[in-house]
């Protein structure tokens, strides 16, 4: 059997010579990297190309009973797995465990290892904040897989399908969440998921459930509890990296918004125009919402968010609910509560020296913008 590494070589060899200039980087990744192959194991080889070129140097193929795949990754691509934007569970080994075979300047591989020090960085205390985040963001794809497996039914072959998807997202969400990453693909190596900190009691034994299903309709129940499990860590770790600011920080410049609403609504109301009046009056109330739980609590919310996780700290103000009467669809009763919430924010604002920037006249517009922006 010849030495992987030989073919390796030979594939260097041809790259500088055919492509003279236009290879940044040559390295391998995977088990021959990590210190984990087998007699059986492939070398796993890429090359970034600078400006995109070199595209003819990719090529796939069998040699000696071993598949090799020579493929091209792009500058832009591996910064988005050294950011945790892409897959980043299986992705992240690619760059961070990679060894250099060429690299054509100085300045092209500090390039390459500035990026496995970015993956580094982000496993530590530092990257806390971005790796939740990207788990959050993650979590939307964990919820698209799950309606396809609501929308697959009794198709049992789509159910298992769309189970591998949704499975291999919500392995990413906790490797985000636990700041890890997997040396190998995960589903060979099980031992790896028992190692994270953070994950659903029986994990495993639900994977095993979603991927070796029987009945579509029990599938789908253990995908519904291990994705209400996922979100549960989540929205702890969520509220785990919350930074609690000064309402005047906060709401610098915003009661303008709520001026403006407020005259949306009032406005849709007088018209009885139900489904503008509504919509205003939810962007109104979810806007403040938002805010003021970045007061409270210490975070923005994101699409990740349901209302009742961040309406708390908008009800606890006495802030009224907009939202009831809007979807009964009880305009007066819409108009009088809006008025109130316009009559609540001032008070509130004013009793948290925050300024409402109303002026009367063109001197105050004068006087506003000198303050703002000295001449």
């Amino acid at each position: 059997m010849l030495d992987v590494f030989k073919v390796a070589e030979i594939l260097v060899s041809h790259a500088i010579q055919a492509h003279k200039g236009e290879i940044a980087i040559i390295a391998y990744y995977g088990s021959y990297a990590t210190g984990l192959a087998s007699p059986t194991s492939d070398l796993d080889i890429f090359y970034i190309p600078n400006d995109r070129k070199a595209d003819s140097l990719s090529s796939q193929f069998v040699f000696d009973n071993l598949p090799y795949d020579f493929w091209p990754l792009s500058w832009e691509f591996a910064e988005r797995i050294a950011s945790a934007k892409h897959n980043w569970a299986i992705a992240a080994s690619l760059i961070a465990d990679a060894k250099v075979l060429y690299y054509l300047s100085q300045k092209d591989l500090d390039r390459f290892n500035a990026l496995k020090a970015r993956i580094k960085e982000l496993m530590g205390p530092n990257g806390r904040k971005n790796m939740i985040q990207q788990a959050l963001e993650e979590f939307k794809n964990t919820l698209f897989q799950l309606g396809q497996m609501r929308l697959a039914g009794n198709d049992a072959i789509s159910m298992h399908w769309v189970g591998l998807k949704f499975v291999n997202s919500v392995v990413n969400c906790l490797a985000l969440v636990n700041q890890t990453y997997f040396t190998k693909v995960w589903e060979n190596n099980l031992t790896q998921i028992s190692k994270m900190s953070q994950k659903p009691d029986g994990f495993e034994d639900m994977i095993r459930e979603i991927i070796t299903q029987k009945d579509t309709r029990h599938t789908l129940e253990v995908a519904d509890r291990l994705a209400k499990e996922v979100r549960k860590i989540l929205l702890s770790a969520q509220f785990s990296i919350s930074e609690p600011s000064e309402p005047k920080d906060v709401f610098k410049d915003f009661y303008f918004f709520i001026f403006e609403y407020v005259n949306k609504v009032l406005s849709a109301c007088k018209r009885k125009d139900v489904i503008a009046a509504g919509f205003s009056a939810f962007h109104l109330q979810e806007e403040i919402c938002q805010l003021m739980n970045k007061v409270e609590n210490g975070f923005y919310v994101t699409d990740f968010n349901m209302l009742s996780e961040y309406s708390e700290a908008y009800e606890k103000a006495g802030f009224p609910d907009l939202l009831k009467p809007a979807s009964r669809g009880d305009l007066v009763e819409l108009a009088r509560q809006t008025q109130q919430l316009d009559k609540k924010a001032r008070e509130w604002f004013k009793n948290h020296s925050i300024k409402l920037n109303i002026l009367r006249n063109e001197e105050e517009l004068r006087q506003f913008l000198i303050q703002r922006d000295p001449m």
